[in-house]
């Protein structure tokens, strides 16, 4: 069933308070704490048979308390496999850019790192394995992005293995969904 335009409306409403609560309790975090959280992160990311079999791998470079992904950057490239980060357009339109190392990188969108403008996007055809940021996820897969709806594009035209990830204190139990949101197939916490 289609959801009509109040209830919509609605859910938007109740998507932006858990944003703005999601994003303080962020800021909150002990730093320490945070550090091992990553370190687990990064080594189940790792061991992941779909990460291990991936050519192409497609990763978010952390920004703003997510967890942090720069070990699995390196581990990527260091493994020899292709790696592409994304580049945000406007208008939640994003595209894949291949790196060979966080010299390709400048402020982008919003201020988050990103690919320099001179080098070219892949297809999203191309990647074998994509990591998916959010504020907070349910176990199934809902997701709480930022609002822009980049990865929800991004999920519905790819076809590699998608992974969420998420520190546990945000793995939530219910969030309100709209019929355009999309879920990666595994969400990871610490």
């Amino acid at each position: 069933m289609i959801p009509s335009s109040s209830e919509i409306s609605d859910i938007r409403a109740q998507k932006a308070a858990l944003r703005k609560e999601i994003r303080a309790r962020r800021r909150a975090l002990d730093a320490e704490a945070r550090k091992a959280w990553d370190a687990s992160i990064t080594a189940k990311v790792l061991a992941l048979p779909a990460y291990q079999e991936a050519k192409t791998v497609f990763c978010f470079i952390s920004y703003g308390g997510e967890p942090e992904t720069r070990a699995i950057l390196r581990e990527a490239l260091a493994a020899g496999k292709r790696l592409a980060v994304p580049r945000c357009l406007s208008d939640g339109i994003m595209e894949a850019v291949c790196i060979d190392g966080f010299d390709g990188l400048t402020p982008g969108m919003y201020g988050i790192p990103a690919p320099r403008e001179d080098l070219p996007a892949i297809s999203f055809d191309e990647i074998d394995f994509a990591l998916v940021p959010a504020l907070a996820y349910t176990a199934a897969g809902d997701r709480l992005g930022q609002g822009g709806g980049y990865y929800d594009r991004f999920m519905e035209k790819t076809n590699a293995f998608t992974c969420g990830v998420c520190y546990r204190r945000f793995l939530l139990d219910s969030i309100p969904v709209e019929p355009f949101d999309r879920r990666p197939k595994l969400v990871i916490c610490e």
